[in-house]
């Protein structure tokens, strides 16, 4: 005979405390998709008001207030950009990140994306190179998601290299998937640092260290693996970073 009260206790606490997890997690999701939203709509209208101005309705506008009313339009682009990303990546961390299914042409994904950081790229002297086979082909998946997710990895390498640097979008492909690669040779990630990259715990506790808390890589890996996908990142100091990001066929 074996007295089995204590492990049915300590498993019973353990139950409970997975439960009381889970149910944190599912506020906290609910939560942050209700501010985003609350968000969007404050945002929405100084946006609109800043275009109206911009456009002339209010009046003729000075240099200078044609200055600032660009400014308060990039800045609103650049907080809706972000509210986006948190709930992106809160919902794909819940396992509800919606996806659509559809026929996408991978190369023009890819060089739609190019062309949205084409100016960053020459405002920092970096080279922005693109490279695509056509063996990159068609994939099965949600355009928008995808290239949200290229921008990201896109964004990430420009801001990271200094002026005179090389990135590269490279895509190819197999029967079976297709794989995008971006690389730089930038200053590239220490092997210490490199599995705190995809964590946004750790990308909060940079922010709060005086760092870049940026989200982009684990929405970058959390929109791939949404796919089917995988994104893996092979990186040394000194030697530049390169991310491939592979995505099934089916």
């Amino acid at each position: 005979m074996l007295d089995v009260t204590d492990s049915r206790r300590v498993e019973q606490v353990l139950r409970d405390r997975n439960e009381a997890l889970e149910q944190a997690d599912q506020v906290k999701t609910a939560f942050v998709t209700n501010m985003s939203y609350e968000l969007r709509t404050p945002l929405t209208t100084i946006a609109g008001f800043a275009e109206m101005m911009s456009a002339g309705y209010a009046g003729e506008l000075s240099p200078s207030a044609k200055d600032y009313v660009d400014g308060i339009l990039q800045s609103t682009g650049r907080l809706a950009m972000l509210i986006d990303n948190v709930l992106d990546l809160t919902q794909g961390e819940a396992g509800t990140l919606p996806i659509d299914r559809a026929p996408v042409d991978l190369a023009t994904v890819a060089r739609e994306s190019a062309a949205r950081l084409s100016a960053d790229a020459k405002a920092k002297g970096i080279d922005l190179a693109v490279s695509l086979e056509n063996s990159l082909g068609v994939v099965q998946g949600d355009a928008r998601r995808i290239g949200q997710a290229i921008d990201h990895l896109l964004d990430n390498a420009l801001t990271h290299c200094g002026k005179g640097a090389r990135v590269l979008l490279h895509g190819d492909g197999g029967a079976d998937k297709a794989r995008i690669v971006i690389s730089d040779n930038g200053p590239g990630i220490p092997t210490a640092q490199q599995d705190a990259i995809f964590d946004p715990t750790a990308r909060a506790g940079q922010a709060r260290a005086g760092g870049r808390a940026g989200i982009g890589l684990p929405l970058a890996r959390q929109l791939a693996q949404a796919h089917g996908g995988t994104l893996q990142l092979v990186s040394e100091a000194g030697q530049g970073t390169m991310i491939v990001i592979e995505l099934p066929r089916g």
